[in-house]
């Protein structure tokens, strides 16, 4: 046991971490608020909305663009894969709130921002915008819904914290070295039996963010064939990017435009079309 792991208390739940229930297709902005509030500005959820969305119909915040808006609001952000429980902990003892995108729960394709505050012998705690202001799961629960997105956290903090996140984080501090970690960890999985498309599709990101958009494709191609949600491509668009930058802008075109018939408006989906189209 490290000594950080000794220090730390059995239990911990961060005061000041706020909660709000959102409208339609707004956790995004709900999470932008809770994190901003934490650190001492006031923002409202329909301030976060209409700075985070182009409209009532947008249906999808990104991660990247919460991360984005909370630097304009002067906080610093780090967006990392991999996450485990015991980081979360590490982090949370370190008066630390993290943001997390998970699937919304067991059976349910649609893509969640969750703000964790609290750990304990019963599991992790968050705020969370649609199950309420103190949402536990257990770490395996927690996981399970977790790896759907392949462990993916945003961190954000004040410029005086950054050299204590550098410390926590460690060698997932640069991101090549966490794409490293991702791509290395989710290629041991898939050589070995049963593993899922959204170990694939991790795989594939990482590849796809180190520069290897052939490889990435490849395993973009695997998770698909084994089965990924029409609506995941709302959320992350590594395989549309992949196959537009490998010469399959064909694939790009079919996928896209079952999902904007589903879905119309998408404004990332409609970029990778309009690219693949174009080619």
């Amino acid at each position: 046991m490290s000594e950080a792991q000794t220090a730390r208390p059995a239990s911990l739940t961060l005061s000041g971490v706020g909660h709000d229930n959102q409208a339609l297709n707004n956790c995004g902005p709900v999470t932008a608020s809770v994190v901003l509030g934490y650190h001492g500005k006031k923002v409202t959820q329909a301030q976060a909305a209409a700075a985070l969305k182009d409209g009532p119909n947008d249906v999808e915040v990104s991660t990247q663009e919460v991360a984005a808006y909370l630097e304009r609001q002067g906080l610093r952000t780090v967006i990392r894969y991999g996450g485990t429980p015991e980081l979360l902990r590490a982090l949370i003892a370190a008066k630390l709130p993290v943001v997390v995108q998970q699937r919304l729960k067991d059976g349910d394709n649609t893509a969640h921002f969750r703000t964790v505050y609290g750990y304990g012998a019963q599991g992790l705690t968050s705020s969370d915008s649609l199950l309420g202001a103190k949402l536990t799961h257990s770490e395996a629960q927690f996981e399970r819904l977790w790896n759907y997105y392949n462990g993916e956290y945003l961190l954000a903090y004040p410029a005086n914290r950054e050299a204590d996140v550098k410390r926590l984080l460690g060698r997932d501090w640069d991101e090549a070295a966490n794409w490293t970690r991702l791509r290395d960890e989710m290629q041991a999985r898939t050589q070995k039996g049963g593993a899922t498309a959204f170990d694939w599709w991790g795989l594939g990101q990482a590849r796809l963010s180190l520069g290897q958009a052939p490889e990435a494709a490849q395993a973009f191609d695997r998770a698909v064939q084994i089965g990924v949600p029409l609506q995941y491509h709302w959320y992350r668009q590594g395989a549309l990017l992949a196959w537009n930058r490998t010469g399959q802008a064909e694939r790009t075109r079919e996928i896209a435009q079952r999902i904007l018939a589903q879905q119309p408006g998408i404004k990332e989906i409609e970029a990778l079309l309009a690219q693949a189209t174009a080619d």
